[in-house]
């Protein structure tokens, strides 16, 4: 069989809601692994926490971290920078309306307001885990200019501020000095212009040489539809909205049911 490349979003893909991958999930990238599949871990994550999900599978599976911002080929890593015009657009943006921020290196949190772990369970899930990475306050706007060289993207986190959240979301698309996303409706993903998770598929892709026929993504949320339109198939969770699914090329199982080892299975081992 010739070889197929799959990328694969974390959070309500490839994970369950205990953050853990199954034992079918490992089974059966390890087996398509073996014949010479290529997978990838694709998520708005930094680096540092993206590899612990890495670790749960095994180390032949690469990543795209900060929403393609950064990405691995074997012993290189590409990235990219969100750049102070854009993060200092964030930092007043947020400020005047009272949010807290999480901008990202590949390893560190830099926090305003509110600290990470003050935050929901699953939000504390995308800043941090497992003790990896690090965090710092965030002072002031000095302070953030001071770091801003370290950062690579960020993310709003603002339950129940969602009036908020709208009103962010629209200045910031409007400044037109970064690319806005989302991969909940309570949050907005901060990533440099020009990059999302289907600039690093496509870069990714073209390296390797391999036809886009033979390229799949799996996804459940807004932040990753550009993905699965970037590839030969699209793959939506069971889990997905409705608006996902129907821009898919495919829907399978929800990720609480082992979707994306079971599309894999019923499409390449069955």
């Amino acid at each position: 069989m010739e070889p197929y490349i799959v990328f694969m979003d974390i959070d309500g893909t490839l994970i369950s809601h205990n953050q853990n991958v199954s034992a079918m999930t490992k089974k059966v990238i390890e087996q398509l692994q073996q014949q010479g599949f290529i997978f990838y871990i694709a998520t708005g994550r930094m680096l540092s926490l993206a590899q612990v999900i890495q670790k749960r599978i095994n180390s032949k599976v690469e990543v795209i971290a900060s929403n393609g911002s950064v990405y691995q080929k074997g012993n290189h890593l590409h990235m990219d920078h969100l750049g102070w015009k854009a993060i200092s657009t964030v930092y007043d943006v947020t400020t005047e309306l009272g949010l807290s921020t999480n901008f990202f290196s590949t390893d560190r949190t830099f926090y305003t307001r509110r600290k990470p772990w003050d935050l929901s369970r699953l939000a504390r899930m995308r800043v941090m885990q497992d003790g990896a990475g690090k965090f710092e306050d965030v002072h002031d706007r000095d302070h953030l200019n001071d770091v801003s060289d370290q950062i690579i993207n960020g993310i709003v986190i603002a339950k129940g501020e969602l009036d908020k959240l709208g009103i962010a979301r629209q200045k910031l698309i409007d400044a037109q000095v970064l690319n806005v996303s989302s991969s909940s409706p309570d949050n907005i993903e901060l990533i440099p212009k020009r990059v999302d998770k289907a600039s690093a598929v496509r870069a990714i892709t073209n390296q390797y040489g391999i036809p886009e026929d033979h390229t799949i993504a799996f996804g459940n949320d807004k932040n990753d539809l550009g993905m699965l339109k970037a590839v030969g198939t699209g793959v939506a969770m069971g889990n997905s909205a409705d608006e996902i699914k129907a821009q898919a090329d495919e829907v399978t199982e929800a990720s609480e049911d082992d979707g994306l080892p079971k599309y894999l299975k019923r499409r390449f081992l069955d």
